[in-house]
Parts: C-alpha cells; structure tokens; sequence
C-alpha cells in the first residue's frame, strides 16, 4: 500500500502533496520505483486531498486505488486498502512522500519479517533531535513493544531517540485483526496505524525493527522547507553515484541531475550544471560551467561550451 491521500497543509498548495517534485519526479514516482523491484501485486494507492490530481497522474499505471474521504489518519487510510488485498499473504506499507527510501530497505525490511516470522516489522532510526517523530518503546525481548506518537508520549517517552520510520510489512492476517482494535482516542482524534503495533504485541505476536543506517531515507515531506531539503539529499545522491561510475563532477554543492538522466564515464560537469529531464550524457563529454541542458542527448565526445542552453532536440 501506498498512502497518499495526506492534505499537507504546510505545503500552502492547490497541488496534491505526493505530486510536488523532486529530483525531477514526483514525490510518489520516487516510492513506486523504489518498489518495483519487490514486483508488489496488487499495488494499491490510497487517495483523498485533491484525489483527481493523483488519480490522473497514476493512469495507466496499473495501480489499485483506495478513497479516504475524509482523513481520518493512517489507521483509517490501512482500512481503506484491506478489502482490496487477498486473505492471506504480507503487504507493505510505505508513505507516498519519502523519496529517499531505497529499494534494498524495503527488501530488507520484508526478509526481516519472513526470517523472524514476525505479524509485523517495521523500519526505525535514531535521531539526535527526535522532533515529532513517533517513538519506539522497546519490550524485554528487545522487540518493538509500542510506539507513542510525541504529541501523545510522556516525558519519559519523548525523550527517547529511536523512532518510528513509517514504513511496515505485516503479515495481513495479523493486520486486519488488529485494525478493527485501533480508536481515535489521542489529540488528533485519528486513527494511529502506529496503534496496531501495541495490539500485536499485546496479543502475543512480535514486531521486529529494521534500523537505518542513513537516517535520511525515512524522510518525509510536509513543508516546503521539507521538499527543498529532500531535493538536496537526493542530489547528493545521484552526484555521488556518478562519481562512483567514473564521472568528474567539478564543484558537486552547485552541480543539480535529475534522477533519470545518465552521464557516460570520463564525462565532466563543470561547476553549476544542470541537467534535466532525461537528458543522456554520453561518454567522454564536457559540460561547461552554468550550462542547463533539458531533455537532450550529448553525444560521446563533446564539448558544451559554458553557459550553454539546450532543451528538447536543440
């Protein structure tokens, strides 16, 4: 499942939240790549704020999709999907608004739950400063024993580092017992998904935890100032990857790739470029300084001058 049917009011926007771009691709485009190689089946999308945007933007794209009318939180938006899963198996839960989220951490994440034979398993981090982050409250096994959201968490609880990432597996039969046990009775009035962990362990069952090394994959978008702090952690991403294939980026703080570009090996990126929308870059290039290429092919060997404009097939 993938839940995308969040207002983000922060966002100030008339835009669905999960459609606000980064790196080139939609917030959302980032999650289902990011899935493709599970092959999840079905792939179900749950809708709501501005659901015709995201609607039209999934078309043809084989997805299921759920409505949330109105929001009634996370819970809410699980319930939503149930009907649309089989009986019996796993699902995977993840945000439509982490596009840092890695493909090998959801793998991960799923052979967890499997190996513990686990009803759940669900990602975590430690941060520094833990914010607003749910948290996690270990149990005497050392097995996820609850989370408390902070605004709801005592002192004790808040002042806990590790805390939740907000992507699970459950096995389904486990979730959609539990489900039907989740109440809003918390400040937001919601229903928590975090909920149905405490049900879990209370019935006896375990809840594994996937920590991240890099807590930056389990980041999430709900302000602008969000969306530009992803965009940047995710071009230093992609910057790096090139690197690492043999390409020299000149000055990577100034230096901005979409995620579905590619540069040949040998290739050179002078300081401020930009390349967007595709564009392949073929081996043995130059790209000069402040050059904006949009769209276009580059074939091996060549030199762009500095300062350079190039959009479509120009």
């Amino acid at each position: 499942m993938v839940l995308a049917a969040g207002e983000g009011k922060r966002m100030r926007t008339g835009r669905a939240k999960v459609l606000h771009e980064v790196g080139g691709r939609a917030l959302i485009d980032h999650v289902l790549v990011a899935l493709e190689r599970l092959a999840p089946s079905p792939l179900v999308v749950v809708v709501g704020h501005l659901r015709a945007q995201v609607e039209a933007h999934l078309g043809g794209r084989g997805v299921v999709l759920a409505v949330q009318d109105p929001p009634r939180g996370t819970g809410d938006a699980v319930a939503r999907a149930l009907p649309l899963l089989p009986e019996a198996g796993e699902t995977l839960v993840v945000s439509g608004d982490v596009p840092l989220i890695a493909p090998a951490t959801l793998e991960a994440l799923v052979e967890l739950r499997r190996c513990r034979k686990a009803a759940a398993a669900l990602v975590t981090a430690v941060l520094p400063e833990p914010g607003g982050y749910g948290r996690i409250v270990r149990n005497g096994t050392g097995d996820v024993g609850s989370i408390v959201e902070a605004r709801d968490a005592s002192d004790d609880s808040r002042s806990a580092c590790e805390v939740n990432g907000g992507t699970y597996v459950f096995d389904v039969g486990a979730l959609r017992r539990a489900i039907g046990q989740v109440r809003p009775d918390n400040d937001q009035g919601e229903y928590y998904l975090t909920d149905v962990v405490g049900f879990l362990v209370a019935g006896g069952l375990q809840v594994a935890a996937l920590q991240l090394a890099d807590p930056a994959e389990m980041a999430g978008v709900n302000s602008r100032s969000d969306l530009g702090e992803v965009h940047r952690l995710l071009n230093q991403r992609i910057v790096r990857r090139l690197q690492e294939a043999g390409v020299t980026v000149l000055d990577p703080g100034t230096t901005w790739v979409d995620a579905d570009c590619t540069v040949g090996r040998d290739s050179e990126l002078e300081a401020g470029v930009h390349l967007r929308r595709g564009c392949v870059v073929g081996e043995r290039c130059r790209i000069g300084a402040y050059s904006v290429l949009d769209g276009v092919t580059v074939a091996d060997g060549t030199a762009v001058p500095p300062l350079s404009f190039r959009a479509g097939g120009g």
